[in-house]
């Protein structure tokens, strides 16, 4: 089963991940914020704009891990990540942060249809909401009234808080960089989901068996800024989150049926248009099967399936139009 979207890539303007009625928080930051905030370990002399969301203990290399993914507020409140083929959109990634409501959008769309909504407390980044492809044979991709949530059926206000993300502090490729999720009934961590079609909750509760997150070590990519004429492209150090599902043994990849590669990007040195700087947030997705079928005594063979890139920065924010429950 993949759970989050082989569908996700089109070649018409049409999503990217957030959610409704936003809240964005809209930092107009004068003076620039030492990129090094408490945790990124950045060269000491380059201002940025990357917004401090926590301060990690000294002494293991962490990263304020909730900054990188997200498009820092001073740049989101403009701008977002376009994905372009063939001169076309492909793909959006509009990023909307609401520290009132511990919440990150990311919208797929110009319409404002939200792709992934996340939730966070001190220790976590939590999956809270993804997108629903087909259900019934139907496709929901464009549908702001379907979804799928994480929720580990206690019936308390933190049972959304389930799904474990990431680490709010670790060390990409290092110190508290993994994550395994256990299936129900464990609480308060696991990988149940409830499904919404049309608003309306499905009886039939769901689960991803054993699921493993992990920060990778960091890599690189090249990102296009178009405020610039011409735009001008750049390096950009990429934070990869590799997400491991449908597991059937505890603590051994070979067993897990399917990956997906979530990679969150920060300026490497300043940003050359504006000498400043930024986070971009979640700039570039694949999807990965394992061929083996996740036969937890053979060596996995991950395959590409399916790859999103949104590697454009543009100007443009949207109004989130989230209406699932």
């Amino acid at each position: 089963m993949n759970f989050l979207r082989p569908s996700c890539v089109t070649a018409t303007p049409a999503v990217a991940r957030t959610t409704s009625e936003m809240k964005t928080c809209r930092y107009a930051l004068i003076f620039a914020l030492l990129a090094v905030a408490a945790c990124l370990p950045l060269a000491p002399n380059a201002f940025g704009q990357i917004q401090s969301t926590i301060s990690c203990p000294s002494g293991h290399g962490y990263w304020d891990v909730l900054s990188v993914m997200m498009m820092d507020p001073g740049l989101a409140s403009s701008y977002h990540m376009e994905g372009i083929t063939a001169g076309l959109p492909s793909s959006y990634i509009y990023t909307q942060w609401d520290p009132s409501q511990s919440k990150v959008y990311y919208t797929k769309n110009p319409q404002g249809n939200p792709w992934d909504i996340n939730l966070y407390d001190s220790n976590y980044v939590y999956q809270w909401v993804t997108e629903l492809d087909s259900w019934d044979g139907v496709n929901h991709w464009n549908d702001p009234k379907s979804c799928k949530k994480f929720n580990n059926a206690s019936q308390n206000r933190t049972s959304d808080f389930s799904m474990r993300w990431a680490a709010r502090c670790a060390a990409p490729g290092g110190a508290n960089s993994s994550i395994w999720n256990p299936p129900p009934t464990t609480q308060p961590n696991n990988t149940n989901y409830l499904t919404y079609v049309d608003q309306e909750l499905q009886s039939k509760e769901q689960n991803l068996a054993y699921s493993q997150l992990l920060l990778e070590s960091t890599s690189t990519l090249a990102v296009t800024d178009h405020r610039a004429d011409p735009p001008e492209t750049f390096s950009v150090t990429t934070m990869p989150l590799q997400y491991n599902y449908s597991c059937s043994v505890d603590g051994n990849i070979n067993s897990c049926k399917f990956r997906e590669v979530f990679d969150y990007a920060l300026d490497t040195t300043v940003n050359p248009v504006d000498k400043v700087k930024h986070s971009y947030g979640w700039i570039r997705w694949r999807y990965y099967i394992n061929t083996t079928g996740g036969n937890k005594d053979l060596d996995a063979v991950w395959v590409l399936s399916n790859i999103s890139t949104s590697d454009q920065l543009m100007a443009g924010q949207v109004n989130i139009n989230f209406q699932c429950f």
